[in-house]
């Protein structure tokens, strides 16, 4: 009973003992594992190769479904869609005339153009009062200009008349002191000293009125001569106005016009009405020659066997019988009574 007792206490031991053992082994198995693993956020910053990999290759497969996906997308779908893209951002144009042609611009050109347009207008209006302020003031300034002349004229006249005659200077010297002898030749010369700086001064204000003339005529003649070739469009070539301008002289100088009168010829108007006449005149003179020609040609005889004057005689004597018998009147009676007489 003894040994019963102590067999069951050594079998029990010996079980606790082994459980015991067992449970410890477990334990530092465990914590043997958590000491060999690393912590998940370890692992994450460390940067597990394996991983790294499978999400490099995953990325790079993302990538090349997306390049299919754009390869498999229809070019004509794009390209309607570009032109729909196209469509919405085309201007809208609009159809202006510029000198008779036609233009379409979009709204901005339009704009700038108008922008331009307006700026050019009132450039070109102040330009015009500009102008027409220094006219006026020109013309003020040639008529203080005109009043000048005509008293420095006046004051010429009148210097003129007072030191035309030399004064006796003997006689003076007898019947004047000295001193008034002596102020009567200064006044003397200071007259004759004024009447020639008067003298200088109209001719500087006469070659100055002289150089504005000629500039006008010159500027006129250049508005007669474009208005010339405007209404002689023949004469914008030079050779045919050159040719045409020697044998209009001519024909004006058949109407006792002189070359100075010519030279000085400026309306257009005029130019032009002589030289219609100078063609008028050409054209009369070949009709005249072909009369001429007419007149001088040889007369032709007709076909056949020319006829004799008795023949031609009794012809029309038959043929105004045959207007008798068909008419019986008194005028076709008479007619072939004066062909018989």
């Amino acid at each position: 009973m003894a040994d019963n007792s102590t067999e069951t206490s050594t079998t029990n031991f010996s079980i606790n003992d082994g459980i015991a053992s067992l449970l410890q082994d477990s334990a530092k198995e465990n914590q043997a594992v958590d000491e060999a693993q690393p912590d998940e956020a370890e692992m994450v910053e460390a940067g597990d190769p394996e991983v790294e990999a499978d999400d490099t290759e995953g990325d790079e497969a993302d990538a090349e479904d997306a390049d299919d996906q754009e390869a498999e997308i229809d070019p004509d779908d794009a390209s309607d869609d570009e032109a729909e893209d196209d469509a919405d951002q085309e201007p809208e144009l609009f159809t202006v005339k510029v000198d008779g042609e036609e233009f379409e611009v979009d709204l901005e050109t339009l704009k700038s153009g108008f922008m331009m347009q307006s700026a050019f207008t009132k450039r070109s209006q102040a330009l015009a009062e500009e102008r027409k302020v220094l006219e006026g003031e020109m013309q003020n300034a040639r008529e203080a200009r005109d009043t000048y002349l005509q008293n420095a004229q006046q004051i010429a006249q009148i210097l003129q008349a007072q030191t035309q005659q030399e004064p006796d200077w003997a006689s003076l010297r007898e019947e004047l002191d000295p001193k008034e002898y002596a102020d009567a030749i200064y006044l003397h010369q200071q007259r004759k000293e004024q009447l020639a700086q008067t003298n200088n001064e109209i001719a500087r204000i006469n070659a100055e009125r002289a150089k504005e003339a000629q500039y006008n005529f010159s500027k006129h003649m250049e508005s007669e001569k474009q208005m010339m070739l405007d209404a002689i469009p023949e004469w914008q070539d030079d050779k045919v106005r050159n040719d045409e301008r020697v044998q209009v002289i001519e024909y004006a100088k058949k109407f006792g016009y002189t070359e100075q009168e010519i030279a000085l010829a400026a309306d257009h108007r005029a130019i032009r009405a002589l030289r219609d006449s100078w063609l008028l005149s050409k054209l009369n003179s070949k009709a005249d020659l072909a009369k001429k020609k007419v007149k001088a040609a040889p007369k032709v005889a007709k076909a056949g066997v020319p006829k004799t004057k008795a023949e031609t005689v009794t012809r029309r004597q038959r043929e105004l019988r045959s207007r008798f018998d068909k008419e019986r009147s008194m005028s076709a009676a008479i007619e072939l009574l004066q062909s018989q007489s």
